[in-house]
């Protein structure tokens, strides 16, 4: 069932009293509560005790209205209808309750009238007017207002609410920012932008104060065009943007961040920018730095490519001459170990530049793989072959593990040789006469995942922590004294991770000092090598392949 409608009756008369209650009851079938009051004060004292009763016994905002109408008598002994509603209200716009003013038998002028609804009251009417209807009519209409009216303050305390954190967000911000309003053009004023807003931030480094209300063309009568085109694209589309802009009178670069604040038919935008003038010298120095770097770096490749040819010039003719000594017959023994040293000491040099070539082909891009469907163990076993001087000088023992039957893959057979080979000499060099070097080949996955895994495993002494990082970077060789000392230039390894890349695959080292290391070597098997884009490189039948031949081939010059 409806509640009753919880009606207060303030009046010293009590005939009036019930002449109110006969009235409203036969003015509606609405279900009434009355209460009573004949002194302005007891009818507080009743409006304070009530409202607290509801608020501790209800749970919504129903409780902050003590009764749902007040019908005030103008006159009472102690107070008038003014001073009762200043108590009601407050410091409040609004009584607690709707209130119904009853006036005199007279009734009131429009200006008394006009005083009681400021005062806080929503309706009144005269004692000679009242009759059911119209009393009925009256405390309806003071409830209607009353709901009008809190929602009118509830929504007016939101946009008050909602301005503060606007205002404290607008002002708190390190960005500058400020809103303009547009100042639509004419035949004789081409379009400008008036200042609305401006945060602390940007008054600060901008060092404006009272432009508020002046135009950019006022304040700044040289502005370009394109900026006003651009506030205007914003205005007008709704779109935010994002822009950088040179102030070529200050020198300085602003980032720009200009969106539109209000709706579709509105002029006005925000704007919020940065003074990104340093971050943009940084950044120039730092392309500059770069541009450095990369000049000197193809001087670099180029010095090594020069160095390298130059070098091979000389190593020929004493190739031909070692060629030449090697045909005489009953060679003394002394002359014939100065040969086979200057033989050995040759062929190192020639490795040396033969990896400086390498490294130069690779730098300027002129590396060509000439990819062909190959059995793996054909290229470990050259490899092993090409090494085995090497393991037997040193005395290290070679295991070769490998799976039974071909593992096939898409490579160019003789730089897959050139990586193991690099590999072998590498553990080699760096493990101790004696030592043990695994050579392990495998195959892992299948499909288009299929891969082929060589590892290359030593006894030797390790890499240190530090070095391990960088180790396929170039000239980069792990920490040695003079009497270990393996000779090379750093580049063996360097050389393995850019074929191995080159192939589409990947290079990783493991190592604890003092325990040997572990490289890992995998590279896309034949099913996942033919789902694969042409590799880099990949040559036609045509191109000439790297020379591969021996130091004791002349022709290899």
């Amino acid at each position: 069932m409806k509640e009753p409608y919880r009606l207060l009756l303030v009046d010293d008369n009590t005939d009036d009293i019930a002449d109110f209650r006969q009235m409203l009851l036969r003015g509606s079938a609405r279900r009434y509560e009355f209460v009573e009051a004949h002194l302005g004060s007891v009818a507080l004292q009743k409006v304070r005790d009530t409202r607290q009763a509801r608020i501790a016994g209800a749970d919504d905002d129903t409780a902050l209205y003590p009764f749902d109408c007040i019908l005030l008598d103008f006159q009472l002994p102690d107070m008038n209808a003014h001073e009762v509603l200043a108590a009601l209200r407050g410091s409040a716009e609004l009584p607690p309750c709707p209130v119904v003013v009853v006036t005199g038998w007279k009734g009131a002028g429009n200006d008394d009238g006009s005083r009681l609804l400021r005062a806080g009251a929503q309706d009144y009417i005269g004692k000679s007017w009242t009759s059911p209807e119209s009393l009925t009519r009256a405390i309806e209409n003071a409830t209607d207002r009353y709901a009008l009216l809190s929602q009118r303050q509830h929504m007016r305390t939101q946009l008050h609410e909602a301005d503060e954190r606007y205002r404290l967000l607008f002002n708190a911000a390190d960005e500058c920012l400020c809103v303009l309003e547009k100042v639509e053009s004419t035949a004789e004023q081409p379009i400008d932008f008036r200042f609305v807003d401006l945060n602390p931030a940007f008054r600060s480094q901008c060092g404006m104060a009272g432009e508020i209300g002046a135009t950019i063309r006022q304040l700044v009568p040289d502005a370009p065009d394109d900026w006003f085109a651009d506030y205007d694209r914003v205005c007008s589309s709704g779109l935010p943007l994002h822009l950088e802009r040179d102030t070529l009178t200050q020198g300085r670069v602003l980032e720009l961040r200009v969106f539109r604040i209000t709706s579709a038919g509105s002029c006005q935008i925000a704007i919020f920018f940065n003074d990104i003038t340093e971050r943009k010298t940084l950044e120039r120095q730092l392309r500059e730095h770069a541009d450095a770097l990369a000049e000197l770096d193809r001087r670099k490749n180029e010095f090594l490519a020069v160095l390298s040819h130059e070098l091979r010039n000389p190593l020929a003719p004493i190739f031909n001459a070692l060629h030449l000594l090697r045909l005489q017959k009953d060679e003394a023994p002394i002359p014939r170990k100065a040969r086979n040293i200057i033989e050995r000491q040759v062929a190192q040099l020639n490795h040396l530049v033969d990896d400086l070539l390498e490294i130069s082909r690779i730098n300027t891009g002129s590396v060509r793989l000439r990819i062909e469907q190959i059995a793996l163990d054909s290229v470990i076993e050259r490899a092993v072959e090409t090494v085995h001087p090497l393991m037997l000088q040193r005395g290290h023992e070679l295991i070769v593990s490998a799976p039974e039957g071909p593992v096939w893959l898409r490579a160019d057979p003789a730089r897959l040789e050139q990586v193991v080979v690099n590999l072998l000499t590498n553990a080699a060099k760096y493990t101790d006469e004696g030592g043990r070097i695994t050579l392990m080949t495998s195959q892992e996955g299948e499909g288009v995942s299929a891969e082929v895994v060589l590892r290359v495993r030593d006894t030797g002494i390790g890499i240190a922590p530090d070095v391990l990082p960088r180790i396929f970077d170039l000239f980069t060789q792990a920490e040695r004294s003079l009497d270990r000392s393996q000779g090379g230039l750093g580049i063996g390894l360097c050389l393995v991770q850019r074929m191995v890349s080159l192939h589409g695959g990947q290079v990783e080292a493991h190592s604890v000092p003092g325990q040997g290391s572990e490289f890992v070597v995998r590279l896309p098997g034949l099913q996942a090598a033919a789902l694969m884009p042409a590799l880099q490189g990949e040559t036609r039948e045509d191109e000439t392949p790297p020379a591969t031949a021996g130091p004791e081939s002349p022709a290899a010059l």
